[in-house]
């Protein structure tokens, strides 16, 4: 007699839809973009501090800003894929069907909180404050447009895994998206 499927295993989860691969294709190209211009704007800070050329503060301001957006642009692919940060206590004692109502439970929660945030979110962005980054000048009002819409991702993200039968499967380390290569 053959061993019942295992629930976390590939073959056990549906693949997910085209343009949910597509969405976390281009989450994940945001992040990069965004790690490879902190990357660069700290080396610029760097090499300037041996230089003798005057300082450009905007550097770091941008680079700080930057890593906002990277943890706010990332938080919806985290959480689709269920990778975000999460505490695995269930995983070791619990039934199919007590991991199920938790999948489905920690999501809504997820997806409860990102909706708050992203109501604060807007009420940022779209709210007329006259207030500008001391450095570049840029509008505190577009600053918050990227984790606002960071957190509206791991909204419909979080909605829609509480359909899902489980929790996606865990890729390999080396290749992020190789569950689409095989498909």
């Amino acid at each position: 007699m053959s061993p019942p499927p295992n629930p976390a295993s590939p073959a056990a989860t549906p693949p997910r839809p085209a343009p949910v691969r597509w969405l976390e294709r281009a989450e994940l190209a945001t992040g990069a973009l965004l790690l490879l211009m902190i990357l660069a704007l700290m080396l610029v800070q760097a090499f300037q501090r041996h230089l003798p050329v005057a300082d450009w503060v905007w550097t770091g301001e941008l680079a700080r800003l930057g890593l906002v957006w990277l943890a706010f642009s990332l938080v919806g692919y985290l959480a689709g894929r269920d990778e975000h940060v999460t505490l695995k206590l269930f995983d070791m004692f619990a039934g199919p069907r007590l991991m199920r109502v938790v999948w489905v439970g920690s999501n809504l929660v997820v997806a409860a909180i990102g909706a708050a945030l992203t109501v604060e979110g807007a009420a940022m962005v779209f709210g007329s404050s006259p207030q500008a980054t001391p450095a570049l000048g840029i509008p505190v009002t577009w600053v918050h447009a990227i984790p606002m819409l960071g957190m509206a991702l791991a909204v419909a993200r979080s909605v829609a895994n509480t359909f899902l039968s489980a929790p996606p499967a865990p890729t390999s380390d080396s290749d992020p998206l190789s569950e689409e290569a095989t498909r």
